[in-house]
């Protein structure tokens, strides 16, 4: 795998990344209220920078959430515009993992619990462990949870995410150690090629028509 490109819009930043045989081009706009008016400008000149045509892409990695359902849905609907015209084949990745990732990475961690402020009392939460690859895997499935009756009683875990310092009696319920600044990590697409690689190798894609957002909405755990 050596051409690909990675797209997150699942909170106010817009991160674009590309992989061109072996060299990362990396583009990203802080604070942006409006990835639908930016994003397909955004990837044309992250293309041109890395010297290649939207027919070279080997692969689309994209960050399908959870996180803002009007973000989700712009990365969604480029990825399925990218890979319908061109039949490139697409990899979902969880946002709360690449965050994870990057903890890992970061702060030399192997076990990560990302917490992230999904409004109305209730947090995103993804468990992850570091595997001998040096990647993260989900330890459990994402959810989306109560604050009032969540209740995590996992050791050696390590806190990583907003969610934990916006909801103080959270971290006074859960064994977690938080990471001092972890709470700034917002996810990062050259971070998200690494996952989406490895997802493609194992075999682990989906066509255009099946790259959605996953928004998680449905799915509230007590």
């Amino acid at each position: 795998m050596t051409k690909c490109i990675a797209i997150d819009t699942s909170t106010i930043r817009l991160t674009l990344s590309v992989l061109n045989d072996g060299e990362f081009f990396e583009l990203s706009q802080e604070n942006s209220m409006d990835h639908a008016r930016d994003i397909y400008s955004n990837i044309n000149k992250i293309l041109r920078d890395a010297r290649l045509e939207l027919q070279d892409l080997e692969l689309i990695g994209f960050g399908l959430g959870p996180g803002r359902f009007s973000g989700l849905r712009v990365a969604a609907a480029a990825t399925q515009a990218m890979s319908y015209t061109h039949r490139i084949p697409v990899c979902g990745i969880s946002s709360l993992s690449v965050i994870a990732q990057q903890a890992s990475e970061i702060f030399s961690i192997e076990k990560i619990a990302v917490a992230i402020d999904a409004n109305r009392n209730q947090i995103y939460f993804g468990c992850y462990h570091v595997s001998e690859d040096g990647l993260v895997v989900a330890t459990y499935p994402d959810r989306l949870v109560n604050v009032d009756n969540f209740d995590f009683s996992e050791r050696d875990y390590c806190g990583i995410g907003l969610g934990w310092s916006q909801y103080n009696h959270l971290r006074e319920k859960c064994c977690v150690e938080l990471i001092n600044q972890g709470e700034k990590i917002l996810p990062d697409a050259k971070i998200m090629i690494k996952l989406a690689i490895r997802d493609f190798k194992s075999g682990k894609t989906v066509n255009s028509f099946e790259a959605l957002p996953n928004y998680l909405k449905d799915q509230v755990t007590n």
